[in-house]
């Protein structure tokens, strides 16, 4: 039987592409199990089946998966830039709405797990390097043990009598190593329920949040929602042309002289390409789109309405157009209504400089403007030739922007300033979050920036990305949590201490935030994952509620409380 184990485990360790979707599968399938209002969720599942399945090979076959912690990293790359791409529009707005709040959030958050982690150490008698080993690992921060290791390395922490360095730096390790799978688990589990626990239910409270957080108009230019069309409001019908006085005029003269576009011109069965005003002949069929009541009453003096479902059938496309022909700057969107190239189309909205103004027919539009503008395909290429540049849904991604956009992230991260002997820096994956929200800002700008990312590619590196980094990061690391959890009772207090380091100041945040601040419950939910630098939890509480309006409330504590916990743990390392 030994032997039998022994084999599958050592199977699955030589083939760590096949375990990993295996275990990714099996997390998936155990999120789904809901008890009341608490359930697991893809993230805490995906973890919780690689920890077993590692742990079990340690124990019953002695067997360990090695995956390069590069394989990781690249899945919460793709992960973090993903989120910067769907949250970037909404940051400066978000700060400027609540950013005292978010800011309390933080400081409460982070005093209160520096309390935690320091006072615990000091109380159960810990030795020196516990105490900022456990505020890192217990918050997933590991430039924090960086801080802590560079004080005892730099001479700055006095080393008590019969103490080595590296017995500081070994404590800190340990610290760390013991509190970090768990701690994301725990966060994960807690962030996820917080709203049940308060009888909030998160789906109906999202939706509430979106009339608030959401889009009060048209979709900014470049966002997920953008070319989400919806039902049209009006009606198709089909004129057979009878009227004398339209025969031989060019097809334009209805819109002149009723105010109704013809979308499309069929002539004995066959469609007739609209590009070069045709001119029209008696008993053409004439298909026209508009507000129904005015549709009749413009309509009828071009013939009987005629029953032809070949000529009902009408393609329509969105587009978004960026202004950059100079003839067109200035004039009303009433004089482009009017004109040849915007012939069977209509404004949907306009944007400038990432901002909607009113579509009124009086308002001017500028150089690069945007206009969002719906009509047969024809006629939107048309027009987008005649006004500048046009960007149409599609299923491509622009892999140049996502590889300059990831890698240059990754860069701006490694960037550290020191403040007191304190490296201040975003992090790598703070450095990819930026660079994914300086993306989208840009193409909510100008559409042609920094595209395209279809929104089913964004969500499926955003769903899967962070999913398969715990799976692989709990697979390599289940035989030092089982080795730790067997190593007596001090190992128990760091293990207990990194929990309640990891849930009890986000716990509390919440409470502050929820009843003494008053902010929107699902936009609390991200500000506590951001404050507590978890993305894994800001995901697990989206998919709770099926919105991305906890992401409204995550960049600004992300960015903030990374800096505020490395002041911490510098100060933790001295004090110890």
């Amino acid at each position: 039987m030994d032997s039998v184990l022994h084999g599958i485990f050592q199977l699955l360790a030589d083939q760590p592409f096949m375990t990993i979707f295996f275990v990714l599968g099996g997390g998936y399938l155990l999120g789904r199990v809901s008890l009341g209002f608490f359930s697991v969720g893809s993230t805490a599942g995906s973890l919780l089946v690689a920890l077993l399945v590692g742990a079990l090979a340690f124990e019953l076959a002695g067997v360990h998966f090695q995956i390069p912690d590069l394989v990781g990293t690249i899945f919460l790359a793709l992960f973090t830039y993903a989120i910067g791409l769907r949250v970037g529009p909404q940051f400066v707005e978000g700060l400027r709405k609540e950013g005292v709040q978010l800011i309390v959030i933080v400081l409460v958050t982070t005093t209160t797990g520096f309390a935690i982690a320091y006072g615990g150490s000091v109380f159960f008698g810990l030795a020196p390097g516990f105490a900022p080993g456990i505020l890192s690992g217990s918050n997933t921060i590991s430039a924090v043990m960086g801080v802590a290791t560079s004080a005892v390395d730099d001479g700055l922490f006095k080393m008590p009598a019969g103490l080595t360095a590296g017995e500081v730096k070994a404590n800190i390790a340990a610290g760390y190593s013991l509190t970090y799978i768990l701690s994301i688990l725990g966060i994960v589990l807690l962030v996820r329920n917080l709203p049940g626990m308060f009888g909030i239910d998160p789906v109906a409270a999202a939706k509430e949040s979106e009339k608030t957080y959401g889009s009060k108009g048209h979709a900014l230019p470049g966002t997920s929602a953008a070319f989400e069309m919806g039902m049209p409001r009006g009606d198709v019908r089909v004129f057979e042309l009878a009227n004398d006085s339209f025969v031989g005029q060019p097809v334009l003269e209805v819109l002149k002289r009723l105010n109704t576009p013809v979308l499309r011109l069929t002539r004995q069965g066959a469609s007739v390409s609209l590009h070069d005003n045709p001119r029209l002949e008696k008993g053409d069929l004439l298909t026209v789109a508009g507000q129904l009541p005015a549709l009749l009453e413009d309509s009828r003096g071009l013939g009987p309405e005629v029953a032809n479902d070949e000529a009902r059938h009408l393609d329509v496309e969105q587009a978004e157009i960026v202004v950059t022909d100079r003839r067109f700057a200035g004039k009303s969107l009433d004089e482009i209504h009017g004109s040849a190239p915007a012939y069977g189309t209509r404004v949907r909205a306009l944007f400038r400089g990432g901002h909607e103004l009113p579509a009124q027919p009086s308002a001017r539009i500028a150089r690069f403007d945007v206009l969002r503008v719906i009509g047969p395909p024809e006629a939107v290429t048309r027009l987008a030739k005649a006004l500048g540049q046009a960007v149409r849904a599609t299923n491509t991604t622009d892999i140049i922007t996502l590889g300059f956009g990831i890698g240059t992230g990754y860069l701006v991260g490694l960037i550290t300033i020191p403040v007191a002997g304190i490296p201040i820096g975003l992090g790598t994956m703070g450095g990819i979050v930026i660079a994914g929200m300086v993306v989208s800002v840009l193409r909510s700008v100008s559409p042609i920036l920094g595209g395209p990312m279809p929104e089913g590619a964004r969500a499926f590196l955003e769903s899967i990305g962070v999913d398969l980094f715990v799976t692989t990061l709990g697979l390599t690391v289940a035989p030092s949590l089982v080795l730790a959890l067997s190593q007596g009772r001090n190992t128990l207090i760091v293990l207990l201490l990194g929990i309640v380091c990891a849930t009890v100041p986000t716990f509390i945040s919440w409470l502050v935030g929820l009843y003494i601040l008053r902010m929107d419950p699902m936009v609390l939910a991200g500000a506590v994952s951001g404050a507590r630098n978890s993305t894994t939890a800001m995901r697990a509480i989206s998919d709770k509620s099926k919105s991305t309006i906890p992401s409204f409330g995550y960049p600004v504590p992300y960015a903030l409380s990374t800096v505020v916990y490395l002041i911490y743990g510098y100060i933790a390392m001295l004090l110890s």
